[in-house]
Formats: structure tokens, sequence, C-alpha cells
């Protein structure tokens, strides 16, 4: 399973050619077979050598391509703020906070489009679920979440502010940045929580949406003054 619960996705070479495919396929299974690793043993009582031993490549290829033992387990994190900021461009008629509330409450991951159905497949449901717990596991990898809660925030407030033709750094976009994130680790917990009791997928998905409409619905009445949709004449 690749990292954050997405699907390995190699297969057909891309366009691109096939030494880009070959590059993305190592990449994929080094990844693939570390989240392996981590879910059977734990994160701390892997090392890189393991890895690299199971992946068939070498300890400097490992870290060609993850610059650390971190990133190979949260390998997606770039996916991650790559489909929240996406959702804030191509928002529409919606609000930044609109679209920003459909897209964690619609998916299980916000890159994933399967939405909440992926984890009706037992085995989807299972594998998501230990990738979880070995982060709940870890101290290191919690507090490498949090490292990259800032860089998402840093991110998606350069988007909100260019979206709403703020000037860099404005307190307007920034704080709004910061809600996002704040909520969106309040949804992860909320996530974790459910799943490591193992219910059913309806009431993981429940529990989720509860927190994330409630924090949404407060954020889209606070700054109702400044956020507006990407459509002229739209409405939030």
């Amino acid at each position: 399973m690749a990292n954050m619960g997405s699907p390995s996705t190699t297969g057909v070479p891309p366009a691109a050619g096939l030494r880009a495919w070959k590059k993305e396929r190592t990449r994929q299974t080094i990844s693939d077979v570390a989240t392996g690793l981590f879910m059977r043993d734990g994160y701390e009582a892997v090392t890189v050598a393991q890895i690299a031993a199971a992946a068939e490549v070498s300890v400097k290829t490992v870290f060609n391509y993850f610059p650390s033992k971190e990133d190979l387990f949260f390998d997606r994190a770039e996916d991650v703020i790559a489909a929240l900021t996406s959702a804030v461009v191509d928002r529409g008629d919606q609000t930044i906070v609109g679209a920003i509330h459909a897209h964690l409450a619609d998916r299980v991951v916000p890159f994933n489009p399967d939405g909440w159905a992926f984890l009706n497949d037992p085995t989807n449901y299972e594998s998501f679920r230990r990738f979880l717990a070995t982060e709940e596991a870890s101290a290191a990898l919690r507090t490498r979440r949090l490292a990259i809660g800032e860089l998402w925030t840093a991110r998606l407030a350069q988007c909100i502010a260019h979206q709403l033709r703020l000037k860099p750094g404005d307190p307007r976009a920034t704080t709004l940045a910061n809600f996002v994130i704040a909520t969106m680790n309040l949804r992860a917990r909320t996530l974790t929580a459910a799943m490591l009791e193992r219910l059913s997928t309806r009431t993981v998905e429940r529990r989720v949406r509860a927190v994330v409409d409630e924090a949404f619905t407060r954020l889209a009445r606070a700054y109702e003054d400044v956020d507006r949709p990407a459509i002229p004449g739209g409405h939030g």
C-alpha cells in the first residue's frame, strides 16, 4: 500500500518516457516496502538499511528519493497540500472555506477522490487502520506530522492570499490557513481514534463529518466578509 491511504500507481509507462516511469516505479516500490515494514514491525524498529535490502536497492538510492526516514512514511504529504490548493483554485462558485469543507468531508484523505467508499473494502480498511496505528504508536511520526502541518500552512496561506488578491502575509489569509490546518489535525485525530476502535465506515465518516462541519460552518461565518467564490457573481 502506498503511504497515507493511496493505492500503488505503478503501471504502463506514461508519455514522459520509460526512464521517468522507471524512476517513479522505483520510488513507489521503496515507499510500499517501507510502509509494509513500518506497519509490521513498528516505525522505530525498522532501519533504512532494512528497507533498502527489502526493496533491493542501496541505502544511497533510498535517500536519493526520500531525504529522511520520516519522509518514507509521509511520502504523500505533497499530494495532500496539492489537493487542498487545487480545491481552492478550482472552487468555481464556492468560497474557499466551502471548497475545503467539501473536500475534507467527502474524502478519507484529501488526494483520494474515491470518497468514503474506499473503506468499504475490508482489505483497504484494515491496511489504512494499520497505517494510522503505526503513526499513533510513534512519537517521532506524530512530531513530524506537526512539522509538515507548518509547511502546509505556509503553502495554503500563500494560495489563499493570491486567490483573494491579498498581499503576501496578509493576516486574513494566514489566520484562515492556520484554522484550516488546525481543523485538519483535529480531523486526523478523530479519524484515527474511530479507525482504531474498528468502527464501521459509516460511523467513522459520521464522526469525521461532525468535526469538519462544525469547524467550517463557523469559519464560513467568520470569513464571509473576505472569502469569495472564484467565479464573479457566484455565491458561497
